[in-house]
């Protein structure tokens, strides 16, 4: 059998230090998202061409209560060129950004899980009519900020019609309900089905015993190959891997000074679309939108183990990357 795979995108702004130095700093969004450097886009430019040159579609959550900030075409344009481009349009949500409202830095809880669910649906329709407005086709997923979740979310979701959702990623943020301890898998919650975000245990000297997500940060090529083939092996229908496009840069400080290409997260995603794009007659790379559309039935998530080796490997390349200079690692 084949596995289906979805590469999901969050494409949010960042608040960049705005709350805690508002006199300082301001939100930025063009930064984070196209991510410029020399005139060229290392982050959500470079995933798209990479996509493309292997004729891949991936999924992106676009968080859309960042408009209590921004302009709307600020994002609009990024989803317009993505849609032209045959990419996925779907649904994110932060609803910290709700303290810009009225000029005021009010208190919000930045949790979809602990809002009401009237708010939610409401936060939820709002996001979905913009990316209407933006590229013509509404979305079908929702994927909750920092995957903040609760059954309260699904119902919220199925107020607002949307049938599909991402917002369970044990590795990030153990839901709180037992019901919702998904590792992976396929699972029908309120009348909405789930897909979670693909974790395994890692047994590596860092994080030993702990769940890590399929992320292009968070794992080496290697290992995401091999956790890959394990899950196709084990039976397992659907993998959901999760990156954002500032993962493919590095910065310093809140505003996003010194902007570069992170090399060694762009140079993973490169090796795993072209991976994903030989190795047909085991995986499909599959959108949120065709998921929706052909239907995908409920599945519990598969067990899966990282190696001590992989591990340790991803732990020493990440520390290189993350502080020696930019030629010693690009």
């Amino acid at each position: 059998m084949r596995t289906k795979v979805a590469i999901t995108v969050d494409t949010e702004p960042s608040v960049a230090g705005a709350f805690s130095e508002p006199g300082r700093y301001k939100p930025l969004l063009h930064e984070p998202v196209w991510g410029a450097v020399d005139g060229r886009s290392e982050a959500l430019g470079f995933i798209v061409e990479t996509l493309a040159s292997h004729e891949l579609c991936a999924s992106f959550f676009v968080e859309t209560v960042h408009l209590s900030y921004f302009p709307e075409d600020a994002m609009a344009g990024y989803v317009r060129w993505l849609h032209a481009a045959g990419q996925d349009i779907q649904l994110h949500l932060h609803p910290v950004w709700s303290r810009f409202e009225g000029g005021r830095y009010a208190k919000v809880n930045d949790r979809c899980g602990d809002l009401a669910e009237e708010r939610l649906a409401a936060l939820i329709a709002d996001g979905a009519a913009h990316i209407r407005a933006w590229c013509g086709k509404a979305p079908v997923c929702l994927r909750t900020g920092n995957f903040s979740v609760s059954t309260n979310v699904y119902r919220a979701m199925r107020r607002a019609g949307l049938p599909l959702g991402s917002n369970v990623c044990l590795a990030v943020a153990p839901p709180k309900e037992a019901a919702l301890y998904f590792a992976g898998g396929v699972h029908r919650i309120e009348g909405v089905t789930e897909l979670a975000v693909t974790c395994f245990r890692d047994h590596g000297p860092v994080g030993r015993g702990r769940y890590r997500p399929l992320q292009i940060s968070a794992c080496r090529f290697e290992e995401l190959r091999a956790l890959l083939n394990a899950l196709n092996e084990a039976g397992g229908s659907l993998a959901v891997i999760v990156t954002h496009p500032f993962e493919f840069l590095k910065w310093s400080g809140p505003d996003f000074s010194r902007l570069r290409a992170n090399r060694v997260v762009q140079r993973r995603f490169e090796r795993l679309c072209r991976f994903l794009a030989q190795a047909t007659d085991r995986f499909e790379v599959v959108p949120m939108d065709r998921l929706a559309e052909e239907g995908i039935e409920p599945e519990k998530a598969v067990t899966l183990d990282g190696r001590a080796l992989a591990s340790t490997l991803r732990a020493v390349e990440n520390f290189v990357n993350d502080r020696l200079p930019p030629a010693w690692v690009g």
